[in-house]
C-alpha cells in the first residue's frame, strides 16, 4: 500500500539513522561468518562507570577518611540491521543471477539503445533486450501490447498511451512498494507524483513532461508589421493578436490560429491561468468543475473566436482548392499554432524548406499568472515480469532517473543536438543545469522551460473514466458536437450535464480499480 507522505518521510529518516548507526558499528568490528547481504553484525558498546564509596575509621592517630572506587561495566547490544532497509536498491539487494529484461516504447531507438547499454554497464548481470516486435505509436502501440499480453510475452517495461487501458487489461504491476522506498521519488514534482495513483496503487511511472505552447510565425508578423508579443503575454493579448493577423491577411488566405489537434480547447487551459489552484479542465484532484463560470466563459470565448472565422478550421473548400494539397500552417499562412514541444522539429524544418522563422512562445497567462500546460507520458512495469524490483529500476532509468537523464544528455551532446523537446519530471539541479545548453536555440523556449515549476499537467493518459466521457459526448445518441456547432445547446446548459456525467464516470472507474483485491 502506498505510504502517506509523512509515513514515507519518517521511514526515510529512520533509514538515514540506521545508516549512521551502521557506519559507527562497522568501525573496528569483525563480521566473522555473518552474511553481509542480509544483516549487519550486531554491535556491542561498553561503558565504564566508577562508583565511589567513602569510609571513615578511627585509629590511634585519630579519625581518617578513605575512598574506594568500584567499577561497573554495562554492555548494550543493538538488534541486527537489515542492509536492504538501509539501501533497498544496493547491489546486494537486487538479483545476483544473470537475468534478462525487455523494454519497448515508440521513441528514438538509438537513444533507447544508449540508455539500456548504460543501464547494463551499471548492472552487468542484467541483460536488456529492446523489443522491436511491438510496433506503432500511441493507441496502435498499446493495441500491440494487448496482443503481446494475450500471447504471454509482454515486455517487462513499456510505454503506454493510456494507463486505464492497461489497467482494464490487467497488464500493469503496482510499483508503489518500490516507489515508496526510492529516495529519488521525493524529487518528482508533487503535481506529477500524484498522477497514476489509484486507491493507493501506483500503476504507472510519469516519464516526461512536454510543454504545450504557441508556435509563433515571426516571418508572417514581420510581413504585416505586427508587433511580436512579449513572452509574459496574456490570453486576451493572444486572442487580439489572432484577430489582427486574420484582419491583415484576409485577402491572402491567412488565418490567426492553427488549433490544438483541430479544435480550440480554451476551456481546458484558460481557467488554470486565472486561478492558481485550478487544474487542467478544472480538475481539483477529486472532481471536475465545469459549472464554474471560468470554464463556461472560456468555452464561449472559443466558440466566439471560431464564429469570427479566425481559426484555420474555417478554410473554405474554395480556398483550399486555390491553395492545393498543402498544410496552411507549414506554408506560412497561419500566424500561431497551439501545439506540444514534440513539434519543435518544425523550427528548423520550416526555415530550411520554406524560409519561415518560427519561435515557441510560452502559453499565455491570465489573472493569476502564467502556468504552462504540460502533457505527461507514462511507463509501466508488466504484471507478467518475473523480476519486479529490477524492472522498476529499468523503468526509472528510462524515465525520470538521474542516471538515465545524464545518458540522454551525453548522447545529445555527442550528436550535436540543439534543443530538448521533453523535460524531466524530477528536480535534479545538476540535470537542469546541464540541460540549459539546450534552451537557447529556439526563441521563446527558454522562457517556457523557466515556467515549468508552475506547470499544470493534463489528465488525458492516466485518469480513468476521462476517455470514456469524451466517447459519451460524441456518441450517436448525444451528438453534442453537432448540436454545439449548430448553436442548439450552449455551455450554460451542457456544462452541468457534462460535469455530472464526467465526475460519475471517473468516480466509478476509480472505485473499481483494486476492488477485486479487496474482495479477496
Amino acid at each position: 500500500m502506498l505510504l502517506k507522505n509523512k509515513e514515507k518521510k519518517m521511514r526515510k529518516f529512520i533509514i538515514f539513522a540506521l545508516v549512521s548507526l551502521l557506519s559507527l558499528g562497522v568501525v573496528g568490528c569483525d563480521f566473522g561468518g555473518s552474511d553481509p547481504t542480509t544483516t549487519a553484525a550486531a554491535t556491542t558498546a561498553e561503558a565504564t562507570t566508577a562508583e565511589v564509596t567513602t569510609v571513615e575509621a578511627t585509629t590511634a592517630e585519630g579519625t581518617q577518611t578513605t575512598t574506594e572506587a568500584a567499577t561497573t561495566v554495562t554492555t548494550a547490544t543493538t538488534e541486527p540491521i537489515d542492509v536492504c532497509e538501509v539501501d533497498p536498491f544496493g547491489p546486494t539487494c537486487i538479483s545476483q543471477d544473470n537475468i534478462t529484461l525487455s523494454y519497448a516504447d515508440w521513441g528514438d531507438q538509438e537513444l533507447n539503445l544508449a540508455l539500456t547499454t548504460s543501464f547494463m554497464e551499471k548492472y552487468p548481470n542484467i541483460t536488456v533486450v529492446l523489443r522491436e516486435d511491438i510496433t506503432g505509436a500511441g493507441a496502435e502501440f498499446t493495441g500491440n501490447l494487448i496482443n503481446a499480453q494475450a500471447a504471454g510475452i509482454l515486455p517487462d517495461v513499456f510505454a503506454i498511451d493510456n494507463v486505464p487501458t492497461g489497467i482494464s487489461n490487467g497488464m500493469l504491476l503496482d510499483v508503489a512498494e518500490f516507489w515508496d522506498m526510492d529516495p529519488d521519488t521525493d524529487l518528482v514534482y508533487p503535481n506529477i507524483a500524484s498522477t497514476a495513483v489509484y486507491n493507493d496503487k501506483r500503476l504507472a511511472i510519469p516519464s516526461f513532461q512536454f510543454i504545450k505552447g504557441i508556435f509563433l510565425n515571426i516571418t508572417l508578423l514581420e510581413t504585416y508589421n505586427i508587433d511580436i508579443p512579449e513572452y509574459d503575454w496574456t490570453y486576451d493579448e493572444f486572442i487580439d493578436l489572432a484577430i489582427e493577423i486574420r484582419q491583415n491577411g484576409i485577402n491572402d488566405y491567412v488565418y490567426g490560429i492553427e488549433p490544438w489537434y483541430g479544435a480550440l480547447d480554451f476551456e481546458s487551459t484558460f481557467p488554470t491561468q486565472d486561478f492558481a489552484d485550478v487544474g487542467y479542465q478544472t480538475w481539483d484532484g477529486t472532481q471536475f468543475n465545469f459549472t464554474d463560470q471560468s470554464w463556461i466563459d472560456a468555452y464561449n470565448t472559443k466558440l466566439d473566436l471560431q464564429a469570427q472565422g479566425v481559426v484555420s478550421t474555417s478554410y473554405t473548400e474554395e480556398e483550399m482548392d486555390e491553395l492545393g494539397d498543402v498544410w496552411p500552417w507549414y506554408e506560412g499562412l497561419v500566424g500561431m499554432y497551439i501545439a506540444g514541444s514534440w513539434n519543435l522539429w518544425m523550427v528548423d524544418d520550416m526555415f530550411d524548406n520554406k524560409g519561415i522563422e518560427i519561435g515557441f512562445w510560452p502559453y499565455p497567462g491570465g489573472d493569476a499568472g502564467q502556468f504552462p500546460p504540460t502533457i505527461l507520458d507514462f511507463a509501466c512495469v508488466s504484471s507478467q515480469t518475473a523480476y519486479p524490483k529490477e524492472a522498476y529500476l529499468l523503468a526509472k532509468w528510462m524515465t525520470f532517473g538521474k542516471e538515465g537523464w545524464n545518458t540522454r544528455l551525453d548522447l545529445m551532446e555527442e550528436n550535436g543536438q540543439l534543443y530538448l523537446d521533453r523535460y524531466p519530471t524530477a528536480n535534479y539541479p545538476e540535470i537542469w543545469e546541464r540541460a540549459e545548453d539546450f534552451y537557447f536555440y529556439i526563441e521563446g523556449l527558454e522562457q517556457s522551460i523557466e515556467l515549468l515549476e508552475f506547470s499544470k499537467p493534463d489528465v488525458d493518459k492516466w485518469l480513468p473514466g476521462y476517455k470514456s466521457f469524451w466517447e459519451w459526448v460524441g456518441n450517436e445518441e448525444n451528438d453534442y458536437w453537432t448540436r454545439i456547432d449548430a448553436g442548439l445547446v450552449t455551455p450554460e446548459v451542457f456544462a452541468g450535464e457534462w460535469e455530472t456525467k464526467l465526475n460519475q464516470l471517473v468516480a466509478e472507474a476509480m472505485a473499481s480499480i483494486g476492488a477485486d483485491d479487496e474482495e479477496e
